[in-house]
C-alpha cells in the first residue's frame, strides 16, 4: 500500500511502500472502524500511521511525529464558497450550508480565521498571540476542532482564510506594528481601516504565526489575503518602516513570500494566496504591479494555489469593449483565466495552479443561477484547479450548483 499527500515545500510527498503484511493487518482494523481518520503510534514514538476515508477510499500515509492534525487530501477540483467567522460560529447558519454542500457539487469551505474586525475565533496556541482580542462570538479550542473534525468526517474540504496587512484589531492590539502617518499617528485608508506596516519584519512573524494557527486547530489549507500595498487613501501621507523610493512595491511583497515559504516549510498543507483580478491580465511593462506589489509570476514560485478575484463587476467599462463588464460574466472570466495561463507560462519555476474566486452576488447586474453558471463555465474550460463563490452574506445561488 502506498500513500500521498504534501511536504511542507507544498510539493508531493514521494509515495511510500507499507509491508504487505502490516497493510493487511491494516485493513483488518479499518474495517472494524467507522471513524473518518484513525492515527496509530509505532513503538519508536517517531512515526505514524495514518488512515484517512476520503470518498470511501482509504489513504494511508506514513508521517513524521507532527504537532500538525492530519488533514484531508487536496481535491483535484476544490468547488467552495466562502464562511464568514460569525457564520462559521452559527450552528443553525453553518448546518444550512453543509446541507448545501450535501446536496450540490461543492464540497470546500473557505472559513475565516478570525471575524471581520480581525479577532480571533478560538484561542490561540501561540504564546506571541496570547494578547491578542477574541471575537464575541469565538468558540473553545475544544468546541472548533470538533466542528473542523464534524466537516473532515463530512469529508468537507476546509481553507482557512487569513486577512494579513489589513487589520484593525492587530494595530490596536501591537500599535508599534501599525502604518504610520507622515504627519504623525497611525495612517487608515479612507473607510477609516487600519493597516500593519508590510514593510516591518515583526509583522511578519505575526502572519506567520496565524498561519501555524490554522494549521494547529486542524485546516487542511492556509489562504492568505491582502497580501498587498494599501490601494485607498492618501497612500503618499504613510511612513513606512523601512521602504524607500527606489525600492519597488513588489520587491517587498516577494520577499515576504520568499520569508512565509520558508518559515511554514514544516506545514504539511498547501498554501494559497488571493490576487486581484487584474493581475491576470498581461501587460508590456513587466514591473507593472498595480501599484500594491501583486505581479502573478511573483506569487506562482510560493504558493500551490492562486485565487484571482475575477469578479466581472470589479472591471471598469470598456474592458474588452464592453459597457458592463459585470453583464458579461462568462466573456470576463474566461478572458483572465486565459490571459492567466500565458502568464503563468511565463513563470519558469512556478509550482502554482489557478483556483479563481467567482462572483455570487449582485452588483453592476442581477446574478442569478445562470449568471453565476457561466462563470464556473468559464473556469471549468481553462482546466482551472476548481472555483470559489464569493458572497460576503454567505447566502448563495443553490440553482447554479450541480449535484
Amino acid at each position: 500500500m502506498k500513500g500521498t499527500g504534501f511536504n511542507g515545500d507544498g510539493s508531493v510527498l514521494s509515495e511510500k511502500k507499507i509491508p504487505p503484511l502490516a497493510a493487511l493487518a491494516v485493513l483488518a482494523i479499518i474495517s472494524l472502524l467507522s471513524a473518518a481518520s484513525i492515527i496509530i503510534e509505532s513503538r519508536d514514538n517517531t512515526k505514524f500511521l495514518s488512515f484517512l476515508k476520503i470518498n470511501k477510499q482509504v489513504i494511508l500515509s506514513e508521517t513524521s511525529n507532527s504537532p500538525y492534525p492530519q488533514a484531508l487530501a487536496t481535491p483535484l477540483k476544490a468547488k467552495g464558497i466562502y464562511l464568514t467567522g460569525y457564520t462559521f460560529s452559527n450552528q443553525r447558519r453553518r448546518e444550512e450550508l453543509i446541507n448545501l454542500i450535501k446536496e450540490t457539487e461543492l464540497n470546500s469551505l473557505v472559513i475565516d480565521l478570525k471575524d471581520p474586525a480581525g479577532k480571533f475565533m478560538f484561542p490561540p496556541f501561540s504564546e506571541k498571540l496570547k494578547n491578542w482580542p477574541l471575537s464575541p462570538v469565538a468558540r473553545s479550542r475544544v468546541d472548533y476542532q470538533n466542528i473542523l473534525n464534524q466537516l473532515q468526517n463530512e469529508e468537507i474540504y476546509t481553507i482557512a482564510r487569513i486577512t494579513t496587512f489589513q487589520d484593525p484589531t492587530a494595530v490596536k492590539t501591537f500599535p508599534a506594528l501599525a502604518l504610520k502617518n507622515k504627519s504623525g499617528g497611525v495612517w487608515s485608508d479612507y473607510k477609516g481601516v487600519t493597516w500593519l506596516d508590510l514593510t516591518n519584519p515583526e509583522v511578519w512573524q505575526l502572519i506567520v504565526e496565524q498561519a501555524k494557527e490554522a494549521a494547529l486547530i486542524g485546516y487542511d489549507e492556509v489562504q492568505f489575503d491582502y497580501i498587498r500595498f494599501p490601494s485607498d487613501g492618501n497612500i503618499k501621507q504613510i511612513q513606512y518602516h523601512n521602504f524607500s523610493d527606489s525600492q519597488r512595491r513588489y520587491e517587498i511583497i516577494t520577499e515576504f513570500f520568499k520569508y512565509l515559504k520558508s518559515e511554514l516549510a514544516e506545514l504539511p498543507i498547501p498554501l494559497s494566496i488571493d490576487l486581484f483580478g487584474l493581475t491576470y491580465q498581461r501587460r508590456n511593462d513587466p514591473n507593472y504591479d498595480l501599484n500594491i506589489g501583486q505581479r502573478l509570476v511573483d506569487a506562482a514560485l510560493y504558493f500551490n494555489f492562486i485565487s484571482p478575484m475575477v469578479y466581472p463587476s470589479h472591471y471598469p467599462p470598456g474592458y474588452l469593449s464592453l459597457a458592463n463588464p459585470a453583464a458579461h460574466p462568462y466573456e470576463v472570466v474566461n478572458q483572465a483565466l486565459k490571459e492567466g495561463k500565458l502568464i503563468l507560462e511565463t513563470a519558469t519555476s512556478s509550482i502554482a495552479t489557478t483556483r479563481p474566486w467567482l462572483q455570487d452576488f449582485d452588483l453592476g447586474a442581477d446574478y442569478d443561477a445562470k449568471m453565476v453558471k457561466a462563470q464556473i463555465r468559464a473556469s471549468d474550460e481553462n482546466q482551472t484547479a476548481g472555483w470559489l463563490l464569493w458572497n460576503a452574506k454567505n447566502v448563495y445561488t443553490r440553482g447554479a450548483l450541480e449535484k
